[in-house]
């Protein structure tokens, strides 16, 4: 998984390691962000410097406002400093990065909330507005049908020797690869690092409590030749995380550098060289054995929901779709999920990034209807957050100066 340790920006040779940012999964550790710069040896000698210059305390006299500013000034008084504006969000340019991205993670998150809603479907709950509205409903595929995928997942190992490489290297971090069309580098894209980490993170921290209670068995508790190449992730196969962070990082930067986007009415775009990443990224979990297609199919629509809920509290007048995971299938119909795998055209059909040219497939796991037999959720605008919209606009703003374009306005609908 994917932000762990931000300190080791020195490293800028090594872009993925953009302060260890290529760890963008373990942003909750960013607390290593904020390392102590002064070593122990070199504390030890400022000790010493010290009481060998500044002599015998002396309170420093203050001339405390609102006092005549013209007015005469006692030798040696200097002006009270004042305070800080309360609650601005310009003091962040001022906070060291741990403290940003848990301020601004700690805003967006916050307002969400889970709902067990009966019948094995969780629900995420947006509060930020004047009423709660439900952003994304999951319900648990029925057992029968993992059972029946156990024969993809098989059928996916005969990838591993030729994938070795880079699963391996996915076990520690994806930023590497999402990132890879954008080249990103930890100075010359500090602020969309930061914004990736503060975004992508708290969603990871969402995914984790959906995967709480979706509380799917692992491949190999279902058939012993599975035999996973890596070690099993001791939490809940469905819904994949690798999916999730993957596509919902996709996702982020793709807005982030729309600016270099507009325009590029033809592929390849830097948006769809991120999805066919991320798809890639999401496959090779199943190739290694740990997951389900149909967590991975899961993963990227929760993902991708989260993505798009993060950007509409940042993007003026744009709004999120409410979005559904739900089985078409009847539990004697389990069977048929045996052909489901992941489609990266239907899933950028049904988010719309991609014109909707045909009929929706009558078996899709994918619904804007919340739960089963309702009308289609509405779009809505949650609240806007102050503190990512300040960073975001010093992320998009690297792309914008690159490339000598003014930042583009969001799409309808986003």
């Amino acid at each position: 998984m994917a932000i762990r340790n931000a300190s080791n920006a020195s490293n800028a040779s090594n872009a993925s390691n953009a302060s260890n940012a290529s760890n963008a999964s373990n942003a909750s550790n960013a607390s290593a962000t904020s390392a102590e710069i002064i070593s122990a040896a070199a504390s030890g000698a400022l000790i010493g410097s010290r009481d060998g210059v500044v002599g015998q305390f002396s309170p420093t006299p203050y001339r405390i406002p609102p006092d005549d500013a013209t007015a005469p000034n006692p030798a040696g008084h200097r002006v009270q400093p004042k305070h800080l504006t309360f609650d601005d969000v310009d003091n962040l340019a001022i906070w060291e990065q741990n403290m940003r991205m848990r301020s601004i993670q700690m805003d967006i998150f916050s307002e969400l909330k889970f709902e067990t809603l009966g019948n094995e479907t969780l629900g995420v709950i947006d509060r930020s507005g004047a009423a709660p509205q439900m952003l994304l409903t999951i319900t648990r595929p029925n057992m029968a049908e993992f059972v029946a995928q156990i024969s993809l997942v098989q059928a996916y190992s005969d990838l591993r020797m030729d994938r070795a490489s880079e699963i391996l290297a996915q076990v520690g971090e994806i930023m590497s690869f999402i990132g890879q069309p954008l080249s990103l580098h930890p100075q010359r894209h500090r602020w969309t690092m930061e914004f990736l980490f503060a975004a992508v993170g708290g969603i990871i921290e969402v995914y984790k409590r959906i995967k709480h209670s979706c509380a799917v068995r692992r491949p190999y508790e279902l058939s012993p030749q599975i035999q996973p190449m890596i070690t099993t992730p001791a939490h809940s196969a469905f819904p994949s995380g690798h999916a999730m962070e993957a596509f919902a990082m996709a996702e982020v930067l793709a807005r982030i550098v729309r600016p270099i986007d507009a325009g590029l009415d033809g592929t390849p775009n830097w948006r769809q060289q991120m999805q066919l990443h991320a798809t890639r990224v999401a496959v090779n979990r199943t190739v290694a054995g740990v997951h389900y297609p149909l967590d991975t199919m899961a993963g990227a629509l929760v993902g991708r929901t989260l993505a798009d809920y993060v950007m509409a509290r940042v993007e003026e007048s744009a709004q999120v779709q409410p979005r559904a995971f739900r089985s078409p299938y009847l539990p004697e119909q389990a069977q048929s999920a045996a052909a489901q795998d992941f489609n990266l055209h239907d899933f950028a059909v049904f988010v719309g990034d991609q014109p909707d040219t045909g009929p929706a497939p009558a078996d899709s796991y994918y619904s804007t209807q919340l739960a089963a037999g309702t009308d289609p959720a509405v779009p809505f605008q949650p609240a806007p957050s102050k503190t990512l919209k300040w960073l975001f606009d010093r992320a998009q703003e690297e792309w914008a100066m690159s490339y000598e374009l003014s930042p583009v306005a969001p799409e309808a609908g986003q």
